[in-house]
């Protein structure tokens, strides 16, 4: 069983890592606004010559969430690369020449937000409104909560006879929008295999985008990188697959399951439950927050500072 180490901020790991592998929403930002420490502690980062990659199973393609990141004020200078599965399915539908995309065709019955097709840009794809004339499903959002998964199953099951196949372009179960939780893309390509249905999760904790984000580091082994994410069921379980250290954000899509005035120990049993009940998936370092350091860690480091002048 891996030990699970509290950390007041990512300063007490810096000498213990040169990249790091982040999640977006729930450790960056929220969707409306970028969480307090994250600037400084980019920043930090930037000036110890660490890098950055941004891994996201945004459903948008890389340059998109290179835009929303500078809308937060996170810019790109911050980082080296954002790869997210939109980008990944999008090459996948454009290029179709490798399992699971190879010679898919071109019909796609879409399911996403409302009047989201910006995944669909620069294909050749048809979007057709009969699941029965499509050659493939495409699950980029979900129109939550005006709409329940069980609305989607009459589709559903008309294409598991037709045995279509189904890409989901963001695996997350569920998803973070300021305060709000919302059905995921992923609980939709669940439900399509729960009636039968043969369902491609790109993204997170899947090995192809982690290796993917590997291969962006310059001269960086991979015992030198560190995952950071708020979801055990993608980021952490993810770094594990691929054998990569994490460190778990408690503030994310688990934030409810911790309460701010918690004991060390108290903290220790609720990561302990949790990482039970995701089937023994442990981070090696758990955080609060993407901060640098405590306030008061800093104020030890600058008596320490002015106590050696």
């Amino acid at each position: 069983m891996s030990t699970m180490t509290l950390c007041s901020g990512l300063y007490e790991l810096m000498d213990s890592y040169d990249g790091f592998i982040m999640d977006q929403w729930g450790v960056l930002h929220n969707g409306l606004q970028a969480y307090d420490g994250v600037m400084e502690t980019l920043n930090h980062l930037k000036q110890r010559k660490k890098q950055v990659v941004i891994l996201s199973n945004s459903a948008k393609r890389s340059e998109d969430n290179v835009e929303r990141l500078k809308k937060l004020g996170i810019k790109p200078g911050l980082y080296k690369a954002v790869v997210t599965a939109g980008e990944v399915t999008w090459q996948g539908l454009k290029q179709q020449k490798d399992p699971p995309f190879k010679d898919i065709g071109s019909k796609c019955f879409l399911i996403s937000r409302p009047d989201d097709r910006a995944l669909l840009a620069g294909l050749d794809v048809e979007v057709v409104d009969d699941v029965e004339q499509a050659e493939f499903i495409l699950i980029t959002g979900f129109d939550s909560p005006n709409k329940k998964l069980e609305d989607l199953d009459a589709d559903f099951k008309k294409a598991v006879v037709k045995r279509l196949p189904a890409y989901c372009a963001n695996p997350d179960m569920v998803t973070v929008y300021g305060h709000e939780r919302a059905i995921g893309p992923g609980a939709v390509a669940k439900r399509y295999h729960e009636l039968g249905g043969m369902a491609h999760l790109i993204g997170k904790p899947h090995k192809t985008i982690f290796r993917y984000a590997l291969g962006l580091f310059d001269d960086i082994i991979p015992s030198r990188v560190l995952v950071i994410g708020d979801s055990l069921q993608h980021d952490i379980a993810g770094a594990i697959g691929v054998d990569l250290d994490s460190a778990f954000i408690t503030a994310g899509i688990h934030a409810n399951a911790f309460k701010g005035d918690m004991s060390p120990e108290q903290k220790r049993k609720v990561m302990e439950h949790l990482a039970q009940s995701y089937g023994g998936i442990r981070p090696n370092w758990v955080l609060d927050s993407l901060i640098w350091q405590t306030a008061e860690a800093a104020l030890r480091e600058r008596e320490r500072a002015r106590m050696k002048e």
